[in-house]
């Protein structure tokens, strides 16, 4: 099953991409950014595009709650 979700912020400057990749992967589970968008400022917002990967239903469960706990939202 996949889950394609999307994050909107400073996700850049802040690690919060990486890191949420990271530990999404750390589970054991395919994670990767499909679309990325910088900001062309300092202060404009950052958007990725990413799809969480697994056949199993407890990790993907895991890895929502983990990405929506850092601002992630389904696309």
């Amino acid at each position: 099953m996949k889950q394609k979700l999307k994050l909107k912020g400073h996700i850049i400057d802040s690690l919060v991409l990486s890191k949420l990749l990271d530990e999404i992967s750390n589970l054991g589970i395919e994670c990767y950014a499909t679309d990325i968008k910088v900001g062309k400022r300092r202060e404009d917002n950052s958007e990725a595009t990413f799809i969480i990967e697994t056949d199993d239903s407890k990790k993907m469960t895991e890895a929502i709650k983990l990405a929506k706990e850092q601002g992630a939202y389904e696309d």
